[in-house]
């Protein structure tokens, strides 16, 4: 498939340049995906989802055009290069354009990202799987009115990316991703949580595990209170950091915002900005990493990249586009939703490095605050400042969790946090867009009820 995708694209190249383009780049990619969803405890649904498509992009001058297929035949790929090239003659010109990426090296050999176990799993294996995470939960919580919700779904994909200055690149990735969420009513309260495991090989996801993990967390959401607000320690479980640092750090230092003035960080390049012991890179290179890639979304080849060392800000994430407007090299983080888009910017994966200690031990050593296990809330990407309701947390006392906290709201700019971070846990895990540890932030307006 890859081949014969590389020889299509080769050829799209030639037929936008035959139409008077100065340079062109062809993206084009298939996936499969197979999913089943268990709703009230009981299998809902099996999909198998197909999708191929093609985007171009055809510079002319410093005008660009833009056309994608959702197909990936070679009469199909070869019109939307004609209409590509029409685009660009049409449009404006960008003068902050500059040029295509261009490559004509080895890519960097990025290990574990294609499993076959995956590609072979069949619909009785996928729901074999799903249902030994939902039984796992309801043991844990028997003799309880419990109803599991749960989803598996596995994945795999081609892509390829051709340019006219060299660029020429494929992989083949899988993926598979599992999470349960039981609810449970017991004594006129409703409540629920979920555990989730997201990997690149089949062996890293353990259904029981899962299902057990997403009925201890709902047990421990029962019995919610208020508390009695004020400046207190917060302790970030690594979803929470997931979505603070993981969404609401990784956003502020792509490029595109900083150099549009959208974020909190704009012009701190190079100077301190967060506690010395924050250590946080951007890894595409990472063995099995669910952002790891040998290129990014341009054909650029990917990397690691220091962000935050010893406190101070050291990269921004760029792909061609910024990078050319900042005359620096790319970091390798141009990304697409698919080929239906032309690049922008993303993390691969971003590490915030371990420091000591479980979860319990961090608990244990700050003695009084609250734990916000998960967030929904980022921060305002231009101000920084953050208002994030706990959606599962806790309040401890004397090391102790003492109950789960209700209508509760943490409130901090994320300059200040950043520079408050007193400790770094060990507990390291894959967390959607972040892998990292428990973080403990020094002080944060706590408000409840």
């Amino acid at each position: 498939m890859k081949e014969e995708l590389l020889g299509i694209a080769e050829r799209a190249v030639k037929k936008a340049e035959g139409f008077g383009a100065d340079q062109v780049e062809v993206y084009t990619s298939s996936s499969r995906t197979f999913s089943i969803e268990v709703e009230n405890n009981s299998i809902k649904s099996a999909s198998e989802q197909r999708d191929a498509g093609c985007g171009i992009r055809s510079v002319v001058g410093k005008k660009i055009g833009f056309a994608y297929v959702t197909t990936v035949q070679e009469d199909d790929l070869l019109e939307a290069a004609e209409m590509s090239v029409r685009l660009a003659k049409a449009s404006l010109p960008d003068p902050d354009f500059v040029t295509l990426p261009s490559f004509d090296g080895a890519y960097p050999e990025v290990k574990g990202l294609y499993d076959q176990e995956i590609v072979d799993l069949d619909s009785e294996e996928v729901a074999d799987i799903i249902i030994r995470a939902v039984d796992a939960a309801r043991f844990r919580l028997e003799g309880m009115n419990v109803a599991v919700e749960a989803k598996v779904s596995s994945s795999t994909g081609t892509k390829v990316i051709v340019n006219s200055l060299g660029i020429n690149g494929s992989a083949d990735t899988t993926s598979i991703w599992m999470y349960t969420e039981p609810i449970i009513k017991e004594d006129g309260e409703q409540t629920s949580s979920y555990e989730v495991q997201l990997s690149r090989n089949l062996k890293e996801i353990h259904p029981e595990w899962i299902g057990k993990a997403s009925a201890e967390n709902t047990l421990s959401n029962l019995g919610a209170k208020i508390i009695e607000g004020g400046e207190l320690p917060v302790v970030l479980a690594p979803f929470a950091v997931d979505t603070i640092l993981g969404g609401g750090f990784a956003g502020a230092v792509n490029a595109e915002e900083v150099q549009y003035g959208r974020s909190y960080i704009a012009d701190a390049l190079g100077e301190e900005v967060s506690a010395q012991h924050l250590r946080i890179v951007d890894d595409g290179i990472m063995e099995s990493g669910i952002g790891s890639r040998s290129f990014d979304a341009e054909g650029h080849p990917s990397q690691r990249t220091e962000i935050l060392d010893n406190g101070v800000l050291k990269s921004l994430l760029h792909n061609s586009y910024t990078a050319n407007k900042d005359n620096i090299e790319s970091t390798g983080n141009a990304s697409r939703a698919g080929y239906s888009g032309v690049p922008s910017i993303s993390s691969s994966n971003f590490i915030v490095a371990p420091g000591k200690g479980t979860l319990d031990d961090l608990i244990s050593e700050v003695g009084k605050g609250v734990l916000c296990r998960f967030t929904g809330d980022r921060p305002n990407m231009t101000t920084g400042d953050l208002s994030a309701m706990i959606m599962e947390g806790s309040y401890f006392e004397n090391g102790e969790i003492k109950h789960p906290l209700r209508n509760t709201l943490i409130g901090i700019n994320m300059r200040d946090l950043l520079k408050r971070v007193e400790m770094v846990g060990a507990d390291t895990r894959v967390a959607f867009s972040i892998i990292s540890p428990s973080v403990v932030i020094r002080s944060a307006q706590v408000t409840s009820g």
